[in-house]
């Protein structure tokens, strides 16, 4: 073996090891803030992210060993564990503060590592204050680099030296302009789309029907013009404008890689206010309709472990959830149903996850399923669509920051009308006006030109958020809870109102 071999290994791995961490920090910070989105998917992130940064702590090792065999610059066990110990110096004026640096990285790049492997049982603010060490270990290692290596004035280094620079300060600019909420909602708020003053419909043509259970239609909508559709993540929806001015919201369930169409499930409803029944009774192969599309309020969050619950039509969200989820990933899902007939895809997901997937048919159980057996006490985030009981069943057992949930309906609340007349004032274009008790604010501002787009006007589907600026609204919705609109300043104007003689609104 060359008497060099160990040298090179040092100066490799020592690169190596930093560029590494980079790439680590800056899939993390694409990670948290999902700057992608729509294009990225969490989950392959995540892995990617955990990946990297297992790489970037064993070729640190690998450094670390072949400076202890290496005889070029004699380094001890106790210099390369024990800050000062080391005599080695590269650049006189700053003594031993390079290889200190170095010493603490290690350090700091175990406490990250280590902590982001026991995340599951460490509090949640203990794990992020540590991981945030994670860029103080990329700027020490930078100077580190700088200020111990021996091929410093290599031209190749300093290339490389200074696109890690560029990336890592790019990525520092991303995080400070894109922070994500610090509280994750049952509803994502923050990558709504607000105020919009349109919205994009386009015709679309009934491409395939289907009928994977009793009384349940699927369609597969295409658009005749292009071969391509807007790209959607798990948990989206699509809005289908009907006649005489209805706008009803559907999951779409099929592959979010497939582009050629969307694929949605309608549950025909005994209770139907005409929009289930129009797609049963109207739309056939070939058929048209007005789409618009793709929105998503029910977001699946990155995760190393899921839990589903679905309630009859429900499991369409969910369905397009746990098929978009790497093989490896770890989840399990309770089906729910009063019978097997009437379960769409209930046979193909169990015969495709028969490890995975509980299916529970009340009519073969006799009984409703017991979700306190299913969760076990799980800390692990729930996602849940369906009836309104199994919502509030699972709202009884799971903490509000691990369940996520949409609702099928509004849920009844208070009967509070709030002020007799309020003043709205709207800050893009300073107008100001009064809203009466009785009337809809949704209507006064759509009225004095706020052009706020809308969809259920039940408070259900979230599309008429708006942000509140100055006031206390009444909270009359049921996206989510009224705590976490207060926390983010947000509100549904198509049902709530105001508490407050004044609410300024960010339109």
């Amino acid at each position: 073996m060359s008497p060099e071999f160990w040298w090179y290994v040092t100066r490799a791995s020592a690169l190596i090891a930093w560029v590494l961490l980079v790439i680590s920090v800056t899939w993390g910070i694409l990670l948290s803030t999902r700057v992608l989105k729509p294009n990225d998917n969490p989950s392959w992130l995540l892995d990617l992210h955990r990946w990297l940064s297992g790489l970037a702590v064993t070729f640190t090792a690998l450094h670390m060993f072949s400076l202890y065999i290496d005889s070029y610059a004699p380094f001890s066990a106790a210099d390369l564990f024990i800050p000062f110990h080391s005599t080695y110096v590269q650049v006189t004026s700053l003594g031993k503060w390079p290889i200190v640096l170095g010493v603490l990285c290690a350090y700091l790049l175990i406490a990250v590592q280590s902590t982001s492997l026991l995340m599951k049982i460490l509090p949640r603010r203990f794990w992020k204050a540590i991981h945030y060490l994670s860029y103080a270990v990329v700027l020490m290692v930078s100077f580190h680099a700088g200020w111990s290596g021996t091929d410093v004035r290599a031209w190749m280094y300093r290339v490389v030296a200074i696109l890690l620079i560029m990336l890592t300060t790019a990525a520092l600019i991303v995080r400070i302009l894109f922070p994500k909420s610090a509280r994750t909602l049952s509803a994502t708020v923050e990558k709504r789309r607000p105020n919009q003053l349109s919205e994009v419909k386009r015709s679309m043509y009934v491409r395939t029907v289907t009928h994977p259970a009793t009384g349940i239609k699927s369609l597969t909508f295409a658009d005749a013009l292009v071969s391509e559709l807007p790209t959607w993540v798990p948990g989206s929806h699509i809005t289908l404008h009907l006649p005489d001015g209805m706008k009803r919201q559907y999951s779409l369930c099929g592959d979010p890689a497939d582009r050629s169409g969307y694929e949605i499930a309608v549950l025909l409803s005994q209770q139907s206010r005409g929009g289930s029944k129009f797609v049963h009774e109207e739309l056939h192969e070939g058929s048209t309709v007005e789409v618009s599309g793709p929105h998503n309020h029910f977001e699946l969050e990155p995760s190393s472990e899921y839990v589903f619950v679905a309630g009859g039509i429900g499991i369409t969200p969910i369905k397009s959830m746990i098929e978009s989820l790497p093989a490896r990933r770890n989840w399990r899902l309770l089906y729910a149903g009063r019978s097997r007939e009437s379960m769409a895809f209930a046979d193909a997901l169990e015969q495709a996850f028969p490890e995975r997937v509980i299916i529970h048919a009340d009519d073969e159980k006799g009984a409703p399923p017991n979700l306190d057996d299913f969760l076990g006490g799980t800390s692990s985030p729930v996602y849940v669509c369906g009836p309104e009981p199994l919502l509030n069943a699972l709202m009884e057992r799971v903490p509000v920051g691990k369940l996520h949930y949409e609702r099928f309906s509004a849920v009844a609340r208070d009967t509070e009308e709030g002020i007799a007349e309020y003043e709205v004032t709207m800050s893009h274009s300073g107008k100001t006006f009064s809203v009466q008790q009785q009337d809809s604010l949704l209507e006064a501002i759509t009225k004095n030109g706020g052009g706020l787009i809308s969809s259920c006007g039940e408070g259900v589907c979230g599309t008429c958020e708006v942000r509140v600026l100055e006031g206390k609204p009444l909270h009359r919705d049921s996206v989510t809870s009224d705590e976490d609109k207060d926390e983010i300043g947000v509100m549904y104007p198509c049902v709530s109102r105001s508490s407050s003689a004044k609410l300024v609104l960010d339109i």
